[in-house]
């Protein structure tokens, strides 16, 4: 039924080719038009393109003409010669239909789907041309430095004949070449570089000249579904060094868990021989029970998987993980894990310890590794009448020591299980000169300067035997989906994005609009071959690189892991074969390997094939059809003089680029970009699936139908299943992985958006003070608040006395003097009693004005200024990143953890900007623009002299201003015999003296050594 509907009305990629049809064929009349006009006037076009622009008309009013004037640029350029990436490139290119189409989608801020090897890199240009005409920058995203370089120059010649600057922004520039680079009209980058400038801009600057980027107008997101899907499970956080780090634990621990690991190991094995004895003897509860240990004990223990293999073995471990799931069986399940030393949940890469393991880990004090009960221990103390409070704050202070101790203790534990048990080297990771560097999972390169967080990096480290970072602490970060969403407008191409168009559209709101190819694709895809296990796949592999080798048919093998590569390489050097490895071990030389992957006999092995940026030409005896046939517009459907389809003919002489993928990822789209590597511009081409039992997205998510339509068949050791039914059965699988990663995307993006409201309004107060060159005003904004604030708290209070307490406040916050009669006298109009001493700090900070450098006076607030918010803002980013990881629990509640989260922090933000306010405040008076020595002088002046001098600033006479200025000018003038004063910005001062301390050190976040269980920052720090 849906079908014949399609037929009435066509499909929605039908529909919108449709409606852009007349376009198209107005760009080209236009652009047929301009071929007549001299060089100058066609190079003079953007000029008048930005004159009717400045007019009031619209991009949409000339779109049509900026294309043409690309297209006609791309024509005049026809064999030009000039550099890219150090290779001298002629440039032969001039846009077809599909193309415009492309383009127009683009413009329309829309997915452009385009197969690969239609020119997705020639259709940004225009798009990009027309969206930069306005003067705002426009940008385009890539997925690594080189693509970004060579794109740049690659196109550059279009736009250098246009008179449009490009730009482009590398991993290794500083701040004045990237303010430079964006400057340009278009500027080309990867996405982890906008993200981290934008994060700099906003989060790091000090002043306007550290500011970089210039707006977020327009973007072009290549290999979009990567960038926004794939790389956005992993926000962007700008880290630095943690004031306390317990990267020392992971090698203390190291030794007991690799013994309990082994323990675990030994377990299992012995669990898995039971299982098996148990099956001969039809023991079907007692084998299952046992599977199941081995299952949630060490899923990937060698002689688990080999018996996995039997297919009937697999379904009774699938039945019983299905069954313990019940609450009936719950007690039970519970039990049966108890008996191992730490369970492993595979599927959601978490591990912890069992009441076995702890005891097992420090037999002599099993406790050690339990963490105690905080909230017991704290009500018993406040019950305890018999101590006074200061003995109480330090038992307190006691019991959260040794809880966060324990805590700490017990996650490097977890983390260094997961270390060994889940994250395998060469698979997420590889190591190289003694550093461990993390694998992306979908495109198999290595992303330096990239950690797991949580000490998870720390615990491989360790594991390796590789040197242990220091722990960082998160100074700014931000989301993937919430950095691309501040752009005004949005567009993205790739080849592979109907799959995952819901996404796209409920989260960037993009439309996904499916161009057709130039000429027909002209693959043949076989069906899956299945196999029980893997070492059948391998060997089927092989024969058929073999096969394609022999009769000179290039081949590409596309793997999901580094590991499995090199097995592959293994085997092939075993056979004498010889080929070129892609992976995260050499992606250097990635741009070369792929170019030669075309060439007759060719055999390259590539880690994760999707979007690496560089087409695979055919070389020469590649191809055995006639050149005329790839010209043509014939369908693999069509016959040919003989009756034979041209899927026959290619079927019965095999020729073109030959994928193979060695098993099925976990989504979809990278299938199709792996087999969208061969039969770009209508040349032949085919490709294979290999798939096994044994692979992870059959063994964890869609193996039960396979594994019993095997057994059923009775097949033998080396044979084959294929079917396009079962092809289906693949699909479902990854559909249900693809909306289980959707489903944690969209929930790290709901909590992250609680997180964005807050970034913005921090973001934006600081980008107001960083472009502002003057920020007295905020300072006296800020004084405003913190008094405003205290005043309506006097007054809502309204006991006896209150007045006393916000005099004495005062005091110790201002260099002013207020007495509490004064106060009591506004009792009846609060508002008067905030104005009144408003205007006395205002004066008295207008009084400190006149006294520093009036040339550094407007660097010292906006440092001040800047230096309270990123201090809080970053307690508060650990503070958020604790509450984020705590408040799942709820749930066990009956509370919802998101709410619980929206909730909590909301609460938490109000206190961040309290917090601020207070902090510039405080620091405002207690600030100078001379050196320390001299700021300790004065603080160390009589307090009874500073309080009867300077408390008379909040209403100070002429003549008592010039006693007060006397007096600071005294203190100045013993100062000056001693030390020479340095002002902000001055030279270099005189070598301070060697101050020794007499008592330990007191982290700002320590607990305050006075005993009132505030940080130290909070108390006596603050002053």
């Amino acid at each position: 039924m849906l079908a014949f509907f399609k037929t009435i009305i066509g499909t929605k990629a039908r529909r919108d080719v449709k409606r852009m049809r007349p376009l198209i064929r107005r760009i080209n009349e236009i652009e047929q038009r301009y071929q007549s006009l001299s060089e100058a006037e066609a190079r003079g076009k953007t000029a008048e393109f930005k004159e009717r622009l400045a007019r009031g008309q619209t991009p949409d009013d000339i779109a049509c003409e900026a294309f043409a004037a690309v297209k006609n640029a791309c024509r005049r350029l026809l064999g030009a010669k000039h550099e890219v990436c150090g290779n001298v490139e002629t440039w032969d290119m001039v846009p077809f239909d599909v193309q415009l189409m492309g383009g127009l989608s683009l413009h329309q801020g829309k997915i452009a789907e385009m197969a690969t090897g239609e020119g997705k890199t020639l259709v940004a240009t225009m798009p990009l041309y027309l969206n930069a005409l306005s003067g705002d920058n426009a940008h385009l995203v890539t997925v690594n430095d080189y693509l970004a370089r060579r794109d740049a120059q690659w196109m550059g010649i279009v736009y250098e004949f246009l008179g449009v600057s490009v730009g482009c922004i590398q991993n290794t520039m500083n701040s004045e070449e990237r303010r430079r680079e964006y400057g340009k009209d278009i500027t080309y980058g990867t996405n982890s570089e906008f993200g981290f400038d934008y994060l700099r801009d906003n989060g790091m600057a000090y002043a306007p000249e550290h500011l970089v980027q210039r707006g977020y107008h327009y973007a072009i997101v290549d290999e979009v579904d990567s960038i926004l899907i794939d790389e956005a499970r992993t926000p962007l956080i700008i880290s630095g060094p943690s004031p306390v780090s317990a990267s020392h634990q992971y090698f203390d621990l190291k030794p007991k868990v690799e013994r309990l690991v082994r323990l675990q190991r030994d377990l299992c094995a012995r669990f898995v021989q039971e299982a098996k004895d148990a099956i001969e003897k039809g023991e079907e509860w007692a084998a299952q029970t046992r599977l199941y240990q081995v299952c949630h004990g060490m899923p990937k223990h060698k002689q688990f998987l080999h018996l996995l293999e039997e297919p009937t073995v697999r379904k009774l471990s699938e039945q019983v993980d299905d069954m313990m799931l019940t609450d009936m069986r719950k007690e039970q399940a519970r039990a049966l894990r108890e008996e191992l030393y730490f369970t492993i949940d595979e599927r959601g890469h978490d591990a912890s310890l069992t009441e076995q393991g702890c005891e097992a880990l420090n037999p002599s004090d099993p406790n050690s590794f339990v963490l105690p009960d905080i909230m017991s221990g704290m009500s018993q103390l406040d019950g305890d009448h018999s101590l006074s409070d200061s003995e109480k704050n330090r038992k307190r202070q006691h019991i959260q020591k040794l809880f966060a101790e324990k805590s700490e203790r017990i996650h490097a534990v977890d983390q260094l299980i997961r270390a060994y048990c889940l994250y395998e080297k060469d698979v997420e990771y590889v190591v190289q000169a003694n550093q461990v560097l993390i694998v992306d999972e979908f495109t198999g390169r290595v992303l330096p300067g990239r950690r797991w967080s949580d000490g998870l990096h720390q615990a491989i480290e360790a594991k390796e035997g590789a040197q242990i970072e220091r722990e960082t602490q998160t100074l700014a970060t931000i989301t993937i989906q919430n950095y691309f969403r501040m752009y005004k407008k949005l567009a993205g191409m790739t080849g592979t994005a109907e799959t995952e168009a819901s996404e796209f559209r409920d989260i960037y709101g993009l439309d996904v609009a499916v161009i057709p190819t130039n000429r027909p694709v002209r693959r043949v895809d076989h069906n899956d071959a299945i196999y029980k296990t893997q070492r059948e796949k391998y060997k089927a592999i092989i024969d058929e690189i073999t096969d394609c080798h022999e009769r000179g048919q290039p081949t590409l093998v596309g793997t999901v892991a580094v590991d499995t590569s090199e097995i592959i390489s293994r085997l092939l050097r075993r056979a004498n074969i010889p080929h070129n490895v892609l992976n995260a071990k050499n992606h250097e030389q990635e741009a070369e390997i792929v170019r030669r992957a075309g060439q007759a006999g060719a055999v390259t092995i590539a880690t994760n094939m999707a979007g690496r940026g560089t087409d695979i030409k055919l070389g020469q005896g590649v191809v055995a059809i006639e050149r005329k046939v790839v010209e043509s517009s014939a369908r693999l459907t069509d016959r040919d003089e003989s009756g034979k389809t041209l899927r026959q003919i290619l079927m019965d002489t095999p020729c073109g680029l030959h994928v193979i993928g060695s098993e099925r990822h976990e989504a979809r789209r990278i299938d199709r970009q792996l087999r969208g590597r061969c039969a770009r511009q209508g040349d032949p081409g085919s490709s294979r699936f290999y798939v096994s039992l044994e692979d992870n997205l059959m063994r964890l998510f869609g193996s039960e139908r396979i594994a019993g339509i095997m057994s059923r068949l009775g097949l033998e050791e080396g044979q084959q299943l294929e079917h396009r039914w079962l092809n289906r059965s693949i699909e479902r699988a990854q559909r249900r992985v693809e909306q289980h990663n959707y489903m944690i995307r969209k929930r790290t993006l709901q909590y992250d958006d609680v997180m964005n409201k807050q970034r913005e309004i921090i973001y934006t107060f600081r980008g107001d003070v960083v472009r502002n060159p003057n920020a007295r005003q905020h300072i006296y904004d800020i004084l405003n608040d913190v008094i405003a604030t205290r005043v309506e708290q006097w007054a809502a209070d309204g006991h006896e006395g209150g007045e006393t307490a916000l005099a004495d406040w005062l005091r110790g916050m201002f260099p002013i003097g207020v007495r509490a009669e004064e106060i009591k006298a506004q009792a009846d109009n609060p508002d008067a009693a905030a104005d009144l001493i408003f205007d006395r700090v205002k004066r008295a900070y207008d009084l400190k004005v006149e006294i520093e450098n009036p040339d550094a006076i407007p660097a010292m607030e906006r440092h001040i200024i800047l230096y309270s918010i990123d201090s809080q803002w970053q307690d508060f980013l650990r503070a958020m990143d604790a509450l984020r990881e705590g408040v799942g629990l709820r749930a066990y509640g009956q509370r919802d953890p998101l709410i619980e989260y929206k909730r909590e922090a909301y609460n938490m933000f109000g206190q961040l900007m309290a917090d601020i306010k207070q902090d510039i405040a405080t620091a405002i008076f207690r600030s100078t623009t001379s050196v320390e020595s001299y700021t300790d002088l004065l603080s160390n002046l009589p307090r009874r002299l500073v309080h009867d001098e300077v408390s008379l600033l909040g209403g100070v006479s002429a003549a008592g201003l010039e006693k007060a200025r006397k007096s600071v000018g005294t203190a100045l003038d013993q100062l000056d015999e001693r030390a020479e004063p340095a002002r902000v910005g001055a030279g270099a001062s005189r070598e301070p003296a060697t101050v020794r301390r007499q008592d330990p050190k007191v982290g700002r976040n320590d607990p305050c050594p006075c005993g009132s269980g505030k940080k130290h920052k909070k108390c006596h720090g603050a002053t």
